[in-house]
């Protein structure tokens, strides 16, 4: 399989367009912030958490139209055709514990690919938790991202930084929420490593792994809270507008419908945008409809919690 996820791609770059409109579609708003901490030239490792599966890597895209390298489970990858579906979408595979140790030690291969791919100025995106979770908060950071960080140090004549950056999402289990994405200051891994050096090596990790969670956390919740007053005009208004959701509702079951029928087989609801995303992406013409009657489900649900 061909893995130079760096090199650049006509196909892939046009398809970008249109990917990056579904996305931004997909939400009522998305308001990045910060995107001026993210070095322009370096070896950059981007590392948001992870709460809503798909959704969170094609929100990352939203931060630079060139390439950007990602990591998924490598059992998706058994399948050739799958994965060279997923190697054009600079997607690489990652091992985890639970695959055996033969499957692991696979993984030396990735971080070379991981290298390659900084190298040539191509960020390369890493979720540091582990796994995702559709809740606030985050979980504990994993070191692995800061051992590749550090070996791309070694191995380049470049700085290699690892940007924190904060993902926020209004709703998690509905769609037309708005998101707010906020990057970080980087962190300079060999610089960090230098300042460091009279430490042990598992203490420079752990305080790094804290360091990053710490800044994570600091760079979520940023969604203005949505206002709870004027019930009674909003409800005067929510039943002038009740026809047209049922109208929107109506012309968007091509979505709606096999969107939930799907997501009765998913223990993990946090794919919920991401089932909605295929879903209007191979139906741009009913899209529209959905999103409206998306919007006016928001409107409704959040007003009938205000009268609770």
């Amino acid at each position: 399989m061909g893995r130079n996820i760096w090199a650049y791609d006509r196909m892939y770059d046009i398809c970008r367009y249109y990917v990056d409109f579904c996305t931004r579609t997909q939400f009522s708003s998305v308001r990045m912030q910060g995107l001026e901490n993210i070095p322009s030239s370096g070896a950059v490792i981007l590392a948001p958490n992870h709460c809503a599966a798909l959704m969170d890597p094609l929100l990352i895209l939203l931060t630079r139209h060139g390439s950007i390298g990602f990591g998924a489970r490598s059992d998706i990858f058994s399948n050739p055709k799958v994965a060279r579906f997923l190697n054009f979408l600079r997607i690489l595979p990652m091992a985890r514990e639970r695959n055996g140790l033969r499957e692991v030690a696979k993984n030396f291969e990735t971080i070379g690919d991981i290298i390659e791919c900084l190298r040539h100025e191509v960020p390369f995106c890493m979720y540091s938790e582990g796994m995702h979770r559709a809740e606030k908060g985050l979980l504990p950071i994993k070191k692995g991202i800061f051992k590749i960080a550090r070996k791309a140090a070694e191995e380049l004549e470049k700085p290699v930084y690892v940007v924190p950056i904060g993902v926020d999402y209004e709703y998690f289990f509905r769609i037309q929420g708005r998101v707010s994405m906020k990057v970080g200051k980087p962190i300079d891994v060999r610089a960090y490593f230098e300042e460091h050096k009279e430490d042990s090596e598992a203490s420079t990790y752990a305080s790094l792994c804290d360091r990053l969670h710490s800044d994570i956390l600091d760079l979520l919740d940023n969604i203005p809270e949505r206002r709870h007053d004027l019930r009674f005009p909003r409800a005067l208004l929510a039943l002038v507008l009740f026809p047209l959701w049922l109208l929107f509702t109506a012309l968007s079951v091509t979505i709606w419908l096999p969107a939930e029928l799907v997501l009765c087989r998913f223990r993990d609801k946090a794919w919920t945008n991401t089932v909605y995303f295929a879903l209007r992406f191979f139906q741009p013409l009913f899209w529209p409809f959905m999103a409206a009657s998306g919007y006016l489900t928001n409107y409704i649900s959040n007003l009938i919690d205000d009268l609770k």
